[in-house]
């Protein structure tokens, strides 16, 4: 057994390894997964194809086995784009599947040349894994973490610029290499490198699909599953680190503390399914107050907190008049669209940060302001002067 043939077995059991790993991560419903799989597939009946090239009629090893591992990539493209959000293109990868196969056609009976041969793939292949990091790069907006991206572009860049050069040395030295199979030390490098594009392209795929997986299982953790507010657990190591950050710049931080009044009585009188129902409400109605950079929790049953980083006292209760107001128009909404969702109010407590002090008294002083709020007669807001006062 030659050399070559033995590398193009390796990167066949490669494709079956990746094929495998791919397999196990189906069940997380991520788009694109099945497009690589099927890449990995038809790159290994290529890769053995072009192993057995010599004991396989020339249709097989030449027009077969350069369509499939054509196919393999481009399948592995249209996975890229399918986890983008993009289209397959399923047409024109077809189209262009079906045009290598007529080249290949061509400078095997009309015009016999394997160098010719060599730069129709290797135009083909450095073309895909162009579009590869092409889409990887325009999608950059749904990175969540850089590496797997930059990982996946740079290795499509460098499987670009290895077609470049081959196709050029190829053309430059048409009688040098005459057969896939031929063990000559340049013909090796570029097999070896050309067998184990689609495994380290798949790789990347795998660390794309790991990465957001990761994403979601802490966007999980950290979202209280009713409402999708952030957990009680991410709020205070959130409010932890922004109350560092707001000591050491010197920058105004306050917090809101709001829960739903009479809030056992709207399950004991509606039941606990619209209890849920009337949360959910809240926090969708509060999306419509805080900005981007607050964070808005589900700190207990009923009981919310709004941290506002870089908001005095005083602009903290214009959000929290905002608030209540908003939320007091569920009254008014019911009766026009007859909602599922009671009527409610809530009441809230504003506080700002003093100096040098914990989250905790932070807390305990919002707490005391929305306990005054209730105490007059709650759907109202009040500061924690006025709680003081």
């Amino acid at each position: 057994m030659s050399s070559t043939f033995n590398i193009l077995i390796v990167g066949a059991l490669f494709c079956v390894l990746m094929l495998l790993v791919l397999t196990s991560l189906l069940r997380s419903g991520l788009p694109g997964i099945r497009e690589w799989c099927l890449a990995n597939v038809l790159a290994c009946i290529a890769l053995v194809l072009y192993a057995f090239g010599r004991e396989l009629t020339p249709l097989i090893a030449y027009e077969m086995a350069n369509g499939v591992y054509a196919a393999a990539s481009a399948a592995m493209l249209a996975g890229f784009r399918r986890y983008h959000g993009k289209s397959t293109m399923r047409a024109v990868l077809g189209a262009a599947v079906v045009l290598v196969m007529a080249a290949i056609a061509l400078f095997h009976y009309r015009f016999d040349s394997y160098a010719m041969r060599t730069v129709v793939v290797a135009v083909f292949q450095g073309t895909i894994s162009l579009a590869i990091a092409m889409t990887i790069v325009r999608g950059r907006s749904d990175w969540r973490s850089h590496y797997p991206s930059l990982f996946t572009i740079g290795m499509a860049a460098v499987i670009t610029l290895g077609h470049g050069i081959r196709s050029v040395i190829y053309l430059s030295h048409p009688g040098e290499v005459t057969s896939l199979l031929q063990p000559s030390p340049l013909n090796l490098l570029f097999v070896s490198a050309g067998t184990f594009v689609l495994p380290v392209l798949t790789f990347g795929a795998v660390m794309l699909v790991h990465d957001t997986m990761l994403a979601r299982a802490v966007l999980a953790a950290n979202r209280d599953f009713l409402t999708g507010a952030w957990t009680r657990r991410a709020f205070f190591d959130h409010a932890e680190r922004e109350m560092l950050r707001a000591r050491r710049m010197g920058r105004h931080m306050s917090l809101l503390l709001l829960d739903v009044d009479h809030f056992k009585k709207i399950n004991d009188t509606y039941g606990h399914a619209v209890g849920d129902l009337v949360l959910i409400d809240l926090v969708k109605r509060a999306a419509n107050v805080v900005r981007a950079v607050d964070y808005f929790a589900r700190v207990g049953g009923e009981e919310f907190a709004v941290l506002l980083p870089e908001t005095s006292r005083e602009a903290a209760a214009v959000v929290a008049v905002r608030m209540r107001a908003i939320v007091a128009q569920s009254a008014t909404d019911k009766g026009r669209s007859k909602s599922a969702v009671p009527a409610y109010t809530i009441s809230i407590g504003v506080s700002s940060v003093r100096g040098f002090e914990s989250l905790q008294d932070l807390m305990r002083r919002a707490d005391a302001a929305l306990y005054a709020a209730k105490a007059m007669g709650r759907n109202r807001a009040v500061s924690e002067v006025e709680a003081e006062a």
